[in-house]
C-alpha cells in the first residue's frame, strides 16, 4: 500500500466529465496491477482546480476572511457551508457512483481541488477548496482551501481559516495536514511577508504584526503546534517546492516535533517538463509516495 498516490497531469485540465473519469479509470486499472492483493492507497491526490464551479448567490457581503465577531462568524461560516454544498454537487456531478466504487477498490481517501470560477465578464469573489472524501463511507470528511492568496487574488479570494488545514480525524493513527497551493509558500525561507525566518535567522526574536499584535507567522505556529506526520499539498502548476518542504521539516525538528513521515505535492506539469525536469517530481515528495503520470506509475 502507498500512503500517498498522486496523479500528475501532463496536459490542460480535462474539460469534460468523461475525460476526468477516464483518467481515474486508467489509474484504477494500473493500481490493481501494481498493488499487492488486498492492499490500497491511503490517499489519492488530484491537483488544485481539478474541478471548477460557478458560485450561485450574492457574495457581496461575504468578507474575504472569517470575522472575529461571534455572530458575524456564524453567518460567514453558514455562507461558506452553502458554497461547499455547491462544490460537492459539482463533485457528485462529475464522479458517478461507478467511478467512486472503482476508486474505493484501490484507495481509502480521495483528495481533490475544487475551485470556484467567476461568471463570465465578472469580477466576483472566488474560493479554492480542497475536499478530502472518504471512499469507504462515501462521504466528505474534511474541507479546507487556500488561506494565503497570491498577489493577484488579494481583493477577490475568500480565505479559509488556518485551523481548517489540520484534520481532526487521524488517518491510520497519524496526524494529517492539508495545504492548498500557495499555503506551502509560507515555508519559503526567503518569504519576508508572512514568515519570521529573516528575524530568527539573524538571531532576533520573532517579530509581531503591528496590525494584530500577533506573532508572525500564525500559519507556521499552528502547523508546529499540530505536529503533522503526513502533509498533502495540492498545487495548480509545477513549482519548486523542495525548499519549502525542507524548511517545514527543519522547523518541525526545531520545535521538538518529528520530521514528516510522508508528504507530497500534486500538480500539473507539461509534457516536456515530465521528461526533462523529472527531478522536481522527486523533490516534491517524501516517504511512501507513488506517482501516476502519463497513464503509468513512475519511479
Amino acid at each position: 500500500m502507498s500512503t500517498i498516490s498522486r496523479i500528475i497531469l501532463t496536459e490542460p485540465y480535462p474539460e469534460t466529465a468523461n475525460r476526468k473519469i477516464k483518467l481515474l479509470t486508467d489509474f484504477v486499472a494500473k493500481s490493481k496491477d501494481a498493488l499487492p492483493r488486498g492492499e490500497k492507497h491511503e490517499f489519492v491526490l488530484l491537483p488544485s482546480g481539478f474541478l471548477t464551479f460557478v458560485i450561485k448567490g450574492d457574495l457581496t457581503n461575504v468578507s474575504l476572511a472569517e470575522p472575529e465577531n461571534k455572530t458575524e462568524k456564524q453567518q460567514w461560516n453558514a455562507e461558506i457551508d452553502d458554497i461547499k454544498e455547491q462544490a460537492l454537487a459539482e463533485f457528485g456531478k462529475t464522479f458517478d457512483n461507478t467511478t467512486l466504487k472503482a476508486l474505493k477498490s484501490v484507495a481509502n481517501y480521495l483528495v481533490v481541488g475544487i475551485d470556484s470560477k467567476p461568471a463570465p465578464n465578472s469580477k466576483e469573489k472566488t474560493i479554492e477548496f480542497v475536499l478530502v472524501y472518504d471512499l469507504q463511507t462515501g462521504k466528505p470528511i474534511h474541507w479546507t482551501g487556500k488561506t494565503h492568496p497570491t498577489p493577484g487574488q488579494s481583493q477577490c479570494l475568500i480565505q479559509m481559516p488556518i485551523e481548517t488545514h489540520f484534520m481532526k480525524q487521524k488517518v491510520a493513527g497519524k496526524r494529517v495536514a492539508v495545504f492548498e497551493c500557495n499555503d506551502l509558500v509560507i515555508f519559503n525561507p526567503r518569504n519576508t511577508i508572512h514568515s519570521p525566518f529573516k528575524d530568527e535567522r539573524n538571531g532576533r526574536p520573532r517579530a509581531t504584526d503591528t496590525k494584530t499584535g500577533k506573532r508572525k507567522c500564525e500559519m507556521i505556529d499552528a502547523t508546529l503546534a499540530f505536529k503533522p506526520e503526513i502533509v498533502l499539498q495540492l498545487a495548480h502548476t509545477e513549482g519548486s517546492w523542495a525548499a519549502k518542504w525542507t524548511t517545514l521539516n527543519k522547523w518541525l525538528e526545531k520545535s521538538n516535533a518529528k520530521p514528516l513521515k510522508h508528504f507530497a505535492s500534486c500538480m500539473k506539469k507539461y509534457p516536456q517538463e515530465v521528461t526533462k525536469r523529472r527531478d522536481k517530481l522527486g523533490n516534491s515528495q517524501g516517504g511512501d509516495v507513488a506517482t501516476f503520470v502519463n497513464g503509468e506509475f513512475v519511479e
